[in-house]
């Protein structure tokens, strides 16, 4: 009897181990976290850029404007070429943008809103012409093959 009590303590004991050893401490990771080259940005809707003697002249949807978003978004990276800089998202939620072999910027912090929407808190180190920084809300983002695609209304100067 007693060799039957021990090893039933000893199945209760190994048994109280594996479930103790099993957590749900494991935290979730953003499949947002990453890093991101800015490789496209068109104009989503149309507007109107006055331009003096010529009055005011429209903008259509589809214009290319990649270069001037990668210039305003990382201006504050010193980079050769804008290719060699990128974004990341950090798992702590935190934003820096960094160029290939230099030290990262901290630009501020995003939010995961909800699985097809984001929050850029890009603060005045990212953006010195804004003493307080932006804030970006992304929206219909998707991420395939690690590309990150997504609508955004950025300020213009």
């Amino acid at each position: 009897m007693k060799t039957m009590n021990f090893k039933f303590l000893a199945i209760l004991l190994i048994s109280i181990g594996f479930i103790a050893g099993c957590s749900d401490d494991e935290k979730e990771v953003s499949q947002y976290v990453g890093d991101y080259v800015i490789t496209e940005a068109a104009v989503g809707e149309t507007f109107t850029v006055p331009v003096t003697g010529l009055g005011d002249l429209p903008v259509p949807i589809g214009t290319p404007i990649t270069e001037a978003i990668q210039t305003a978004l990382l201006s504050a990276v010193t980079c050769s070429s804008p290719d060699k800089s990128y974004v990341e998202m950090r798992e702590d939620f935190s934003l820096y943008m960094s160029c290939e072999g230099a030290n990262p910027l901290n630009a501020g912090t995003w939010t995961e809103v909800s699985s097809t929407e984001l929050l850029l808190n890009l603060n005045s180190a990212a953006i010195p012409s804004s003493p307080t920084g932006i804030a970006l809300t992304v929206t219909n983002v998707m991420k395939s093959n690690g590309i990150l695609t997504g609508v955004t209304s950025a300020p213009l100067p």
